[in-house]
């Protein structure tokens, strides 16, 4: 009930195609209801008396109800379908939304496949739920009901015994769902844990090469496949059974019918024992499918269930405009008072009683061995976490007060490595955002020295930069990341090693471009070459998460403690 009540508010504003949907499904069913009734009439009267007159009328009553369960079956198929598929790609689009929106500490707990199931095949799922089965589930309801209905017009006791079979079939139901809903939520976790086993591996690639253990990591996927293969036969298993059942009662009704049919009169005229067989047929078919469709049920509903949460959640529309407050336009200073950090919430501290005082305009340098807490650090300036004790302020405000995304407004992030999507490089600049101009595209890689490089390819900022950005190389990704972080002028930027990992010439090309624009901007940045924050107003030194040491370049050289030995290292 819980997952119907979140799916209605979604299915609300497109209730009219539903009705006209459903209209047309009923009228199809009227209609195929009366066929059985016709063949009785040309039978019984029509043969019977050899009433040519009633047999024209009959057939041409026939035609006519062909006629229209084509017509209203093609308006039930498209408008029901069209329906189904319209909410389904809504709610495909709130869901990625809701993922995108989500703290990154959630992606860190949850694995990336457990994501990618959702978007895909549990939104699979439910447009299973709402095109497949629900459709037909309730399509065949309504239609044992108007054959029970035919049945009582064509012979009051003969309908009794097949009312009799539809209690006894809701118990088989009943106690059928008792049993499958777990096999089917087991193969939905076996499913997800699957898709994330080959996110995890295929990220891997590089390394699992580089120690030849591709035929362990086989035979570790081998058993995560075999889980899911046992899942699988456990659901399997649990329809066997049901089937049979079904097909027993068919048996049964056939010959309990057929037994009373010597004890009542009102049977032998011959088109009412073929009508009341043709009804029987079609009294079963729905019953076989809706325990096909049940199968189809529980499924879609251990899918459906894994939404509930994300479909309950609020979150960012991702077509709001994030409007920075006037007191965060510019940055006059950026404090952390005794800030102290735990990715689990316990004493077990990744930085520990860090405090800081920086001024607006300021270069500072971040250094420290791996592991020290400066990725972290920086982490926490940009919102993505919460300290576990202490405050960050900017502007003398506690950044708790502000939401994550408007902090990142303000600030902006040079990662290590740049991080491309497969798409142009004015795509990859701009963000997919439409309203940011040529010009100040061309003002932000003009900033970072890529503007002619770019001019000189044959599609300039049309060019696709590949997969992951393998068009290009590490020096023109890293400018074109930097470039990215220039565009939206913020006040604030965070440089995370961003020229560890490039040539001499792309690493001149940064500093210059920090250079020119100091003092407009504070910049922090971490530094794997000492070299690069030579100039840095004030360098903090990190280690296993405290801060052992700050002061310039020079003066800390001169005391000849940690940062001293990491200088005399390079």
């Amino acid at each position: 009930m819980l997952l119907l009540s979140s799916l209605l508010t979604y299915i609300k504003p497109h209730m009219g195609k539903l009705a006209i949907g459903v209209m047309a499904l009923i009228i199809t069913l009227g209609v195929e209801l009366i066929r059985p009734i016709i063949i009785r009439y040309v039978i019984d009267e029509g043969f019977v008396h050899k009433d040519f007159h009633i047999i024209l009328l009959c057939a041409m009553a026939y035609i006519i109800s062909i006629a229209l369960s084509f017509i209203f079956m093609f308006l039930q198929n498209y408008l029901l379908e069209r329906f189904g598929q319209t909410i389904i790609l809504e709610l495909r689009n709130i869901v990625f939304s809701k993922i995108l929106h989500k703290r990154v500490n959630d992606f860190e707990s949850i694995p990336t496949g457990n994501w990618v199931t959702r978007i895909t095949n549990d939104i699979e799922s439910l447009r299973t739920l709402y095109t497949d089965v629900l459709i037909k589930l309730g399509s065949n309801i309504v239609f044992i009901f108007g054959i029970l209905g035919a049945m009582y017009y064509l012979n009051v006791y003969l309908a009794l015994v097949m009312t009799a079979i539809v209690p006894i079939m809701g118990i088989i139901i009943f106690v059928y769902q008792k049993f499958s809903r777990k096999a089917f939520r087991g193969v939905r976790l076996e499913l997800a844990a699957s898709n994330s086993s080959v996110q995890e591996i295929l990220n891997f690639i590089v390394t699992i090469k580089t120690y030849v253990a591709e035929n362990y990591i086989s035979h570790y996927y081998d058993e995560v496949s075999k889980r899911y293969l046992q899942a699988g036969l456990q659901e399997v298993k649990t329809f066997a059974i049901f089937r049979p059942i079904v097909d027993g009662l068919f048996f049964v009704a056939i010959i309990a019918v057929f037994s009373f049919t010597n004890y009542f009169d009102s049977v032998t005229d011959a088109g009412v024992v073929f009508a009341f067989i043709q009804y029987m047929d079609k009294f079963f078919q729905p019953l076989k499918e809706i325990a096909e469709k049940y199968n189809s049920l529980q499924s879609s509903l251990a899918g459906g269930e894994r939404l509930v949460p994300l479909l309950q959640e609020t979150s960012i529309s991702r077509n709001d405009v994030i409007e920075v407050p006037k007191e965060l336009a510019s940055v006059h200073s950026i404090e952390l008072e005794h800030v102290y950090f735990s990715y689990d919430d316990s004493e077990n501290y990744v930085l520990e009683d860090i405090s800081m005082t920086i001024q607006g305009g300021e270069f500072i340098g971040i250094v420290g061995v791996s592991g020290a807490g400066k990725s972290t650090l920086l982490s926490l300036l940009m919102g993505l976490y919460q300290p576990t004790k202490g405050r960050i302020l900017i502007n003398h405000i506690d950044i708790k007060s502000y939401d994550g995304a408007v902090l990142r407004e303000v600030i902006g992030y040079v990662f290590q490595s740049a991080h491309l999507f497969k798409g142009t490089i004015r795509e990859n600049i701009s963000l997919y955002d439409d309203a940011v101009t040529d010009d100040k595209i061309i003002a932000a890689t003009d900033k970072v020295g890529l503007h002619s490089m770019i001019m000189k390819l044959p599609e300039g900022y049309d060019t696709p930069v590949g997969y992951l950005g393998s068009l290009l190389s590490s020096g023109e990704k890293q400018l074109l990341a930097f470039a990215r972080t220039l565009l939206k002028e913020k006040p604030v930027l965070l440089l995370d090693e961003a020229t560890s990992n490039i040539d001499s010439q792309t690493e001149q090309k940064i500093q210059d471009s920090i250079a020119s624009i100091r003092g407009d901007k504070t910049v922090i940045s971490i530094a794997h070459r000492i070299s690069t924050i030579k100039d840095a107003d004030c360098i903090y030194v990190l280690e296993k998460g405290k801060l052992i040491e700050s002061g310039s370049y020079q003066s800390l050289i001169q005391q000849k403690g940690v940062f001293y030995d990491l200088w005399a290292h390079r």
